[in-house]
């Protein structure tokens, strides 16, 4: 009996050395899964926010395809924009619904087959419908990714991570503008629009594939949406945060209005640039990546002492662009006016996200990205009688303008933030 009491004692010690093996293997796994998943998460994050902006470098191209004015092709960033500002209301709470990689791998295979579809396009209203449903797909992607890295991240590591997809977001806005022009040149945009719907259909795929849910339950309640637009109503009028909102509004009707417009004024005299020359020049943009950076710099300088020289180097950065005759000066425009806006941007939400209700973070978020997005569709849209009556000339003096009421409503924060704290 105790022979036997000893076998089964044996058994089951085999049978625990077994499963502690298996468990002890199961993080190696996890390790390497990791390793592929913060790339992954960044690299789509990084191709969906380039599908709102790639159309920028190719305006003239578009134009010439389907017989319209030049500045009526504007249209392709502004309705694709709108859409993906809009978007995160519902795509938001989907996030907390759904499974991370689903929904993400859905936005990039939507992506995939609206770029068929637009490719394929031969009426010019088609074309922008087919912009407007890719701002929602694009939308799905940065919206699902941003939860997933603060959830399978350590919280040692989730500020590296965190700041990682915010780095690939803004780097999107670059490497859209410069990877279609230079295709364009290539095999045309429609071409370029087919290859790119191949690329989305493998990320897709990818992504399933190789991103993990953390192992925290994912909320499947109904939103409550009554209460989500009461809240957002309630940030939208409250003076601590109307006042960040309304400078991020401010400063990307400047910034993108100047970037859209500038598209125009390359492909015109006295540069005459092809769709690949204004991609390669966008590159000046790569200084957008300071973004990550800008937050640590904040403990030690404060959030409005890099606020405020970061707009007033856009506003140094618009004179360049607007009075530059030659292609030096341009480039350091761009570069500096990149520069100062995304060492603005990450603070102003950060400042945000001190004024309000950690429970309102998503709102917040929603409406700040509604903010900004929104108003540089805004500016691609109204200050095309601008650009028709006056040129560069006004384009530059009504973003610069744009630029100077961001900083004067910065000042009205940076006072109210004092009050409250007061």
């Amino acid at each position: 009996m105790n022979s036997e009491q000893k076998q089964r004692n044996l058994a089951a010690a085999g049978q625990r050395a077994g499963h502690t093996h298996e468990v002890a293997a199961q993080p190696h796994s996890a390790v390497n899964a990791g390793a592929l998943a913060l790339p992954m998460a960044c690299v789509i994050t990084m191709i969906a926010v380039a599908t709102v902006f790639m159309n920028q470098s190719i305006f003239v191209d578009i134009a010439r395809s389907f017989a319209l004015d030049a500045k009526e092709a504007r249209f392709a960033f502004s309705i694709v924009s709108l859409s993906y500002s809009f978007a995160f209301f519902v795509v938001g709470p989907l996030a907390d619904m759904f499974e991370s990689r689903k929904l993400a791998a859905a936005g990039l295979g939507a992506l995939a087959v609206l770029l068929l579809a637009a490719a394929q396009a031969q009426d010019y209203i088609w074309f922008l419908a087919c912009m407007g449903l890719m701002g929602v797909g694009a939308a799905a992607v940065p919206a699902s990714m941003f939860p997933y890295v603060a959830r399978t991240a350590s919280p040692r590591t989730a500020g590296i991570h965190i700041g990682a997809v915010v780095a690939s977001a803004t780097l999107g806005i670059v490497v859209g503008r410069a990877v279609l022009g230079a295709s364009t040149d290539l095999v045309g945009w429609r071409g370029s629009y087919r290859l790119l719907s191949l690329v989305f259909i493998l990320f897709s795929l990818g992504a399933l594939y190789v991103l993990k849910e953390s192992n925290r339950p994912v909320s499947r309640s109904t939103p409550d949406v009554r209460g989500l637009y009461a809240a957002m109503l309630r940030i939208l009028v409250a003076p601590a945060t109307a006042s960040l909102l309304l400078t991020g509004f401010l400063l990307f009707f400047g910034f993108l209005g100047v970037i859209t417009f500038l598209t125009y004024r390359l492909a015109a005299p006295p540069f005459s640039f092809s769709a690949a020359q204004v991609g390669y020049i966008s590159l000046a943009g790569i200084t957008a990546v300071i973004a990550p950076f800008s937050g640590g710099q904040a403990r030690r300088l404060g959030a409005y002492g890099i606020i405020f020289p970061g707009l007033a180097v856009c506003i140094a950065a618009m004179q360049l662009l607007g009075w530059s005759q030659s292609v030096g000066p341009t480039v350091v425009g761009i570069l500096l006016l990149f520069l100062g806006v995304y060492a603005c941007q990450p603070l102003l939400f950060m400042l945000m996200g001190q004024r309000i209700p950690p429970q309102a973070m998503g709102c917040a978020s929603s409406l700040y990205i509604l903010c900004c997005i929104g108003g540089g569709s805004l500016a691609s849209i109204v200050l095309g009688g601008v650009w028709e009556k006056h040129g560069w000339a006004g384009i530059t003096l009504a973003c610069s303008g744009s630029i100077v009421l961001a900083l004067i409503m910065a000042v009205v924060s940076a006072r109210s933030g004092r009050a409250r704290c007061s």
